[in-house]
């Protein structure tokens, strides 16, 4: 019975990605379109096999807006909106959250705020191990 209802939403979520797709198409630079189209073909095949899909392609080809609709399908959540999540250091990245934390501005806010919490205190661990480590006679490589 749960292997009907698993494969009614595979199916669901195909014709969603089907039809997003088929608007980006109309909507997108067609080269961008192609990249886009391509990188979702690569993640698709990566998925199916057995692998986690991830960056895939020719990174250098991929604009802000190629990024934001790749994640987009790879969630498979087109009902999701992205909000723009700078780093600390200024650096532009996305968060996918639903589209009511989306439309209220104090929840991307609060995401910001954790995120950059986060990325803080990610980089002091990182510094104390680093000079754990550069104490101790090791170096970055090792």
């Amino acid at each position: 019975m749960n292997d009907a209802n698993d494969s009614g939403s595979d199916d669901r979520r195909i014709d969603n990605v089907s039809l997003y797709m088929e608007t980006l198409k109309a909507r997108m630079d067609p080269e961008q379109y192609d990249v886009l189209a391509k990188a979702v073909h690569e993640a698709a095949q990566l998925i199916a096999e057995g692998h986690q899909a991830g960056p895939v392609g020719d990174a250098s080809q991929f604009t802000d807006e190629v990024q934001r609709e790749y994640a987009t399908v790879l969630t498979g959540r087109m009902d999701h909106r992205l909000v723009e999540m700078p780093g600390p250091d200024g650096s532009l990245g996305f968060a996918i959250v639903e589209a009511s934390a989306a439309d209220d501005p104090a929840k991307p806010q609060e995401l910001r705020e954790k995120h950059r919490r986060f990325v803080t205190e990610q980089q002091a661990l990182y510094n104390e191990l680093d000079g754990i480590a550069r104490a101790s006679g090791l170096s970055a490589e090792d």
